[in-house]
């Protein structure tokens, strides 16, 4: 599997993920409008160069600042009301999609 961060692509039926996302949609990131997705690290066809890949430790780096501009919460809580995740949450978070993904 590959990472990879992306734009949505404007088509005639809307804004869409790329084709060449296998799986997609997941930690937008609303200052440059940005989403991570997933491929098979052999896929059949074209991905463009320009499209950044991602490690799994870059992956958690950038929700982690992602995070320290709009926070990431844990699971709602009716008696606790929107609490914020910490950093080492928001790292687990991320390992637990990627283990997801294998």
């Amino acid at each position: 599997m590959v990472i990879l961060e992306y734009k949505l692509q404007a088509t005639e039926f809307g804004m869409r993920c790329p084709a060449w996302i296998e799986d997609g949609g997941y930690f937008y990131n609303k200052v440059n409008f940005t989403y991570v997705g997933a491929s098979k690290d052999n896929s059949e066809w074209y991905i463009p160069d320009t499209v950044i890949t991602l490690t799994p430790l870059e992956l958690e780096d950038r929700q982690v600042a992602i995070h320290n501009v709009e926070p990431m919460f844990k699971e709602h809580i009716a008696e606790q009301g929107n609490v914020a995740m910490k950093e080492a949450e928001v790292r687990e978070a991320v390992k637990d999609w990627l283990a997801s993904k294998t």
